[in-house]
């Protein structure tokens, strides 16, 4: 009678599993994530940018809408520094056509975001069908600032937040 091949001859040598290689993979994600992140910031800035519509585009004067009414152009100025010689006083101004320059000056050194939240309501008081509003902004004042001013113009129902530079002439000595 002939018996059958024993079971442990079909068996191959039981080896470990092999390692997958991960080096590849980890260079991959260390090119990769830094690169998205950096895309990220980039594109909120550039959103930012977006939003911001320039003062003189699209030709014309900028002071009439297609009916041809005058629309009026509300100014919030934010200065970074105090400069007595240049008459800068840290803090906002607001300037309306047929009203007077708000000063809203800092409080110890912070930016009153209160009282501008209250001129800003004044302006919508007066003129509720107003939906621009011109963001000037001096050199010297931070990023975060500017946000926070365009915010707070928004939240005041300003759909359309202008930003510009101040205008800086130089005159030549003599």
């Amino acid at each position: 009678m002939a018996y059958r091949p024993s079971a442990g001859r079909n068996q191959k040598a039981a080896t470990a599993p092999k390692q997958p290689d991960l080096v590849p993979i980890m260079n991959l994600f260390l090119a990769i994530i830094p690169f998205l992140l950096l895309l990220l910031v980039i594109s909120q800035v550039a959103l930012v940018a977006l939003n911001f519509s320039s003062a003189g585009g699209g030709g014309g004067n900028g002071n009439t809408g297609g009916g041809g009414q005058n629309i009026k152009k509300v100014q919030v100025i934010i200065m970074g520094t105090t400069d007595p010689g240049k008459a800068l006083t840290k803090g906002f101004e607001i300037r309306e056509p047929g009203a007077d320059t708000q000063l809203i000056p800092a409080i110890n050194g912070d930016f009153n975001y209160a009282g501008l939240d209250r001129a800003l309501k004044g302006i919508r008081a007066r003129n509720p069908e107003l939906i621009d509003i011109n963001v000037l902004v001096y050199p010297e004042v931070l990023y975060g600032v500017l946000i926070k001013t365009i915010d707070l113009c928004k939240t005041n129902q300003y759909i359309n937040v202008h930003y510009e530079v101040p205008k800086v002439q130089y005159y030549a000595g003599g």
